[in-house]
């Protein structure tokens, strides 16, 4: 028998991970990944830490497929990649990192999943330059503690084509 030596009386029981209300949320990209699909195709996974309001610190997730079996999954997600490129001001990227940090308003839905119940969807990116907001100094140490810590250049970041542009 394995030692768990977990306390569930530090933990509220009641506790429940709610969705967020849908609307305009200004958040920061703080997680980016390129990873496999359970069908064999490749997506771009983005965690967004929304920046301000009641909802400050919560965490919202989209997925992107880049290579798909089905042309129109892939032609949507392409497109939506695309969308949150020219919001960041970045249309070429070659690297997931490109995405990581980068402040972006982005606007949610509530969707109704049979074997989940209600969740958030990213719906829209748009620039924060659009929004008339300005984004707070990077030094301030509430950011400085979202940031990652300081990583040599990712082999990847050498490439001229992204890897899900490669066939």
């Amino acid at each position: 028998m394995a030692q768990l030596g977990f306390n569930a009386d530090e933990y509220d029981p009641t506790d429940e991970f709610e969705p967020l209300p849908p609307g305009e949320y200004l958040t920061m990209i703080t997680e980016a990944s390129l990873d496999n699909t359970k069908s064999g195709g490749q997506m771009v996974k983005l965690t967004y830490t929304v920046m301000e309001g009641q909802f400050e610190g919560r965490k919202l997730w989209s997925q992107h497929n880049i290579v798909n079996s089905s042309p129109k999954a892939e032609e949507i997600g392409r497109k939506e990649i695309s969308r949150i490129a020219h919001a960041i001001g970045q249309p070429r990227i070659n690297d997931t990192e490109q995405l990581l940090q980068q402040v972006i308003r982005i606007t949610i839905v509530l969707k109704n999943d049979p074997g989940f119940g209600p969740k958030n969807e990213v719906k829209k990116w748009v620039a924060v330059q659009q929004t008339g907001y300005q984004a707070p100094a990077l030094n301030q140490p509430a950011l400085q503690e979202q940031l990652p810590q300081e990583q040599p250049p990712h082999p990847a970041t050498q490439q001229t084509t992204p890897p899900w542009g490669r066939r």
